[in-house]
């Protein structure tokens, strides 16, 4: 009874400290494509991106949107067109914040 009662603290402290959405949106294998991209190009609107990916356009702007609502990508309205690019300090700020987490449930399971 104490072990399941353990796991399912440990299952409970997991889900309540990590953002899954955020990391399924950022590790998706076209979007880690499209952030490679991005972050080695700079700022760039979305024709410009979907010119060097196989999947049409509007397939691009979708996982542009998510990781925008996610806060993995920014992006900035300038005249008529929307430019996006690499919102790295909330990534790494992100994995941060996981990494002091998971050390605290380490911590909290070497103590029991």
């Amino acid at each position: 009874m104490g072990n399941e009662h353990n796991a399912l603290a440990c299952g409970n402290f997991i889900e309540d400290s990590i953002d899954f959405d955020f990391y399924k949106a950022l590790f998706d294998p076209v979007r880690s494509k499209i952030l490679v991209y991005i972050a080695s190009s700079g700022k760039k609107s979305v024709n410009e991106i979907a010119e060097n990916f196989t999947q049409d356009r509007s397939v691009i702007s979708r996982h542009l949107d998510l990781m925008s609502r996610y806060g993995i990508i920014s992006k900035t309205k300038i005249n008529r067109y929307v430019f996006y690019e690499v919102n790295s300090t909330f990534i790494l700020d992100k994995f941060e914040e996981t990494t002091e987490n998971l050390k605290r449930l380490l911590e909290i399971t070497k103590s029991k």
